[in-house]
């Protein structure tokens, strides 16, 4: 590609000259047509070069993000921002939305879907991809950077007599030149170039002439801007940055699983919900009819049956308005996952079953341990005690912006000249700025002391937050197994309950209104069990994760926290 690039533009420039040169217009139709094929080639090349520019781009991004985690997280991890879809996103996709028989989603499938099909989660990898990006451009200033750029002209003049040049009859001025430059750990700045002008080379050969020049420049500053604490500070600071991005993300990835998981159960609940007031509907509408027979054979008074209906009527009312939240919950669950809300699929109602068989997992620290490990593990208090350190080294950066710009130069050109020979010149100079504003500098100095103690605030703000957070986790949890443990009791009781209610009606010791009440009081002890069971699971695994010990695989699954839990497991 860039040899045809060449040779079409050698061919280009041949028939410029020849215009220039010749100055007849039958030459113009075979330049019309070089200019046609520069920009059909460099049209055709737009493909070519954007896939170059990706490839070398997420080379960059990518390197700077897997040093990042090393730095920041002590080894590196799968990342990627790739929209190539996962072959179950793909399968389910596919389904005919019209289909009756839903799509059952374990919970691993869920996760998996979720990590890689969600438009938040998507978007938060991007922006960890852009700083690592931002990452690469400041890196380019540390290192060698190499330029080059070109010129060509000719002048046009009208005469006062009426007559007029044409193009080219004065010559072509050409010019190129190359270059390199680097800043130095020392503050120092490093430049070497080389050009070369050329006078009517396409039009008059013979009687061209060309200058070339090489140079050398340093400029190295004695005490403001001197020393790698002054001269690094942008590439160590985007460096800081990028890790503190990438703890920030692997915290957000540790909230993101437990949200979802939260969702997923959140559902099931409502699910569960469901089952158990449609049961407690079928009940009341079984209630009704015995009711009314026993009011016709005159067992119970007529108000009773009527009480049974009103019950009736509620029970129904109460499954239409849960079949409604779970049909919400189902939208939320298929758009958090980013799936059409339309697509029938739903979670596994044997997750929920499991949950039950393994009842409450026991934390396996105890509450001194769990507030130590917090304070000394937390990514985010991690990269917030850094954040104090890089307040103190800007501090002392401003401090040193006090000094005066003391900087020494040197400079050597050599000159080629093709009829002359060659002449080197030479230059060493020293420069001393002495400000007497500093109104600037003052203020920045003081911005840089303000800074620090909010940092310092800050840091002792989220180590108190982290502490009330663990400490409300842990009552939390106390409060769940307690109510669990309670719910489980309420519901045997409530079941007896309504069994002996039953028999004793039907020997008419009982009213109906008190099998109502055991019946309703059957449901809430079934509902709110649900709910323990839930807010316990979210709640440990919320404290795992506030404690850094919530630890997950790259599709999402977590680790067992103690021996009586069972891994879960992708499928």
């Amino acid at each position: 590609m860039t040899l045809f690039f060449l040779v079409s533009l050698s061919g280009f420039l041949y028939n410029i000259r020849l215009v220039l040169f010749k100055g007849v217009m039958e030459f113009r139709i075979p330049l019309l047509r070089a200019g046609a094929a520069c920009v059909l080639l460099l049209l055709s090349s737009c493909t070519k070069i954007g896939n170059y520019a990706e490839e070398r781009a997420d080379r960059a991004a990518y390197g700077n993000i897997r040093g990042a985690q090393l730095n920041g997280l002590g080894e590196p991890g799968e990342f990627t921002i790739g929209q190539d879809r996962h072959e179950m996103v793909e399968r389910l996709l596919e389904l005919d939305q019209t289909q009756a028989e839903s799509e059952v989603l374990s919970l691993a499938d869920t996760l998996i879907i979720a990590m890689e099909n969600s438009r938040s989660y998507q978007f938060r990898k991007e922006s960890l991809f852009i700083e690592a990006l931002r990452l690469s451009e400041i890196q380019k200033d540390f290192n060698w950077n190499y330029n080059a750029s070109a010129s060509a002209g000719t002048s046009y003049t009208s005469m006062k007599d009426g007559t007029a040049e044409t193009f080219g009859d004065n010559g072509v001025d050409a010019a190129f030149g190359v270059g390199v430059r680097r800043t130095l750990a020392s503050g120092a700045k490093v430049s070497l170039g080389f050009s070369q002008n050329l006078l009517n080379y396409f039009t008059n050969p013979s009687s061209s002439s060309e200058n070339n020049a090489l140079s050398l420049n340093i400029v190295q500053p004695l005490l403001n801007g001197f020393g790698p604490l002054v001269t690094k500070e942008p590439l160590r600071q985007a460096e800081r940055d990028l890790v503190y991005a990438v703890r920030d993300f692997k915290r957000y990835q540790q909230d993101f699983v437990i949200n979802t998981t939260e969702l997923y159960y959140s559902t099931l609940q409502s699910r569960d919900r469901l089952t158990n007031v449609q049961r407690n509907y079928e009940a009341s509408v079984i209630n009704r009819k015995r009711s009314e027979s026993y009011a016709k054979a005159g067992r119970i008074a007529d108000f009773a049956a009527a009480q049974a209906k009103q019950s009736e009527l509620n029970a129904a009312d109460s499954w239409a308005l849960n079949k409604a939240n779970y049909d919400k919950a189902l939208d939320d669950f298929r758009y958090s996952l980013g799936l059409p809300v339309d697509l029938n699929v739903m979670p596994d109602t044997n997750e929920l079953q499991r949950l039950v068989v393994q009842g409450l997992v026991d934390i396996d620290i105890d509450f001194d341990e769990a507030m130590v490990f917090a304070l000394s593990n937390r990514l985010d208090l991690v990269s917030k005690r850094e954040q104090v350190e890089d307040s103190e080294r800007q501090l002392e950066i401003q401090e040193r912006n006090f000094l005066p710009d003391l900087d020494v130069s040197y400079n050597v050109q050599k000159q080629f000249d093709s009829s002359d020979g060659s002449d080197v010149s030479q230059n060493l100079g020293v420069s001393l700025d002495l400000p007497f504003d500093w109104t600037e500098k003052r203020n920045a100095f003081r911005r840089a002391q303000i800074s620090l103690d909010r940092e310092v605030r800050a840091l002792e703000e989220d180590e108190s937050d982290v502490e009330r957070r663990v400490r409300d986790l842990w009552r939390k949890l106390e409060r769940n197994r307690s109510v669990y443990k309670n719910r489980l009791l309420s519901v045997t009781l409530s079941e007896r309950r309504v069994e002996n209610t039953q028999l004793l009606l039907k020997q008419g010791k009982a009213e109906t209104r008190d099998l109502l009440d055991a019946e309703d009081d059957l449901l809430s002890a079934q509902n709110a069990t649900t709910t323990a069971l839930i807010d316990y699971t979210i709640n440990r695994l919320n404290f795992w994760n506030e404690i850094e010990r919530f630890e997950i695989d790259p599709k999402g699954m977590w680790y067992g926290e103690s021996e009586n839990e069972e891994t879960v497991a992708a499928p």
